[in-house]
C-alpha cells in the first residue's frame, strides 16, 4: 500500500485495517507514517498467514497536512513572513489548511479562515500592487469569495483577502499598496458560513493560481484587543 503526497507540506497518514482475516505484515491493523512533501511512499505490505487461503479485510483511510502559518506551530515553513492581515483581536483560525470544507483544492489548500466581527479593518500583509477588486456583492451570490482584494508581489506572489463587506473597499487595481495600508473591512459574503476573513497566498502554475504555504510574523491571537480598556 502506497501513498502519494502531492502537497508541499508533510502530511500525517492514518490507514486502520479490521475484519482481518489470513493477514499478516500489519500489526494489529493501524498504520500511522509521516510522508514527506512530494514523495511517495509504501507504508504497508499485506501478506497471507496462509498461502492456501484468501487474505481479506476492511480498511479506512485519512491523513492531515503538517503545517500551520503560525510561528511555533508544528509544520511552520520558511520564506517570506507574511504580518497579520487585521487590525484588532485576538481572533482565532477557524478553518486552517487542509480544512475540510472547503480548504481542500489545490487552489485553496492553504489557505486560513479567521473568525472576526463585520467591520473589522482589513490590511495588507505585504507591499505589493493591487490587482482586483470586488466591493458591490451584497449576499453569496455570484461569487463564492464575496467581495475581495487580490494584491501581487514583487516575486510574482498573489494574496487574497475573500468575504468583506460591501462598499468598504478602499483600494483599485493598479494602486500600490505598503504592509498596513487598510484595504477593506471584514464581512459575510460570497461562500461564507459566518463573518471571517479567507486569507490565502497563491502562485501561478500554468493558467490557474495555487495555493502555497506561508508563514505569518507572529501567532494569530497574538494582537490586542484595541476595542477593550486592558493594556
Amino acid at each position: 500500500m502506497d501513498v502519494r503526497n502531492d502537497t508541499d507540506v508533510p502530511v500525517e497518514v492514518v490507514l486502520r485495517l479490521t475484519r482481518m482475516v489470513n493477514v499478516a505484515g500489519v500489526g494489529k491493523g493501524v498504520i500511522r507514517k509521516t510522508v514527506p512533501a512530494r514523495t511517495r511512499m509504501r507504508i504497508a505490505t499485506l501478506r497471507k498467514r496462509q498461502p492456501g487461503y484468501p487474505l481479506m479485510y476492511q480498511q479506512s483511510f485519512s491523513y492531515a497536512l503538517i503545517y500551520s502559518p503560525e510561528p511555533g506551530k508544528k509544520g511552520f515553513v520558511a520564506g517570506h513572513a507574511y504580518a497579520l492581515p487585521w487590525k484588532g483581536g485576538p481572533f482565532r483560525i477557524s478553518q486552517g489548511a487542509g480544512g475540510d470544507f472547503s480548504h481542500n483544492s489545490p487552489k485553496g489548500r492553504y489557505a486560513v479562515d479567521v473568525a472576526m466581527p463585520v467591520g473589522t479593518p482589513i490590511v495588507a500583509a505585504r507591499a505589493g500592487t493591487v490587482v482586483k477588486v470586488r466591493n458591490d456583492q451584497h449576499g453569496r451570490l455570484p461569487d463564492p469569495a464575496g467581495n475581495y482584494v487580490r494584491v501581487v508581489h514583487d516575486d510574482g506572489t498573489h494574496s487574497a483577502y475573500l468575504h468583506l463587506k460591501r462598499g468598504s473597499v478602499q483600494v483599485k487595481a493598479g494602486q500600490k499598496v505598503k504592509a498596513g495600508s487598510l484595504l477593506g473591512k471584514s464581512g459575510n459574503t460570497g461562500r461564507s458560513t459566518g463573518p471571517h476573513l479567507h486569507f490565502v497566498v497563491q502562485k501561478d502554475i500554468g493558467d490557474s493560481l495555487v495555493s502555497v504555504p506561508f508563514r505569518f510574523t507572529q501567532p494569530v491571537e497574538s494582537l490586542p484587543n484595541f476595542a477593550s480598556r486592558e493594556p
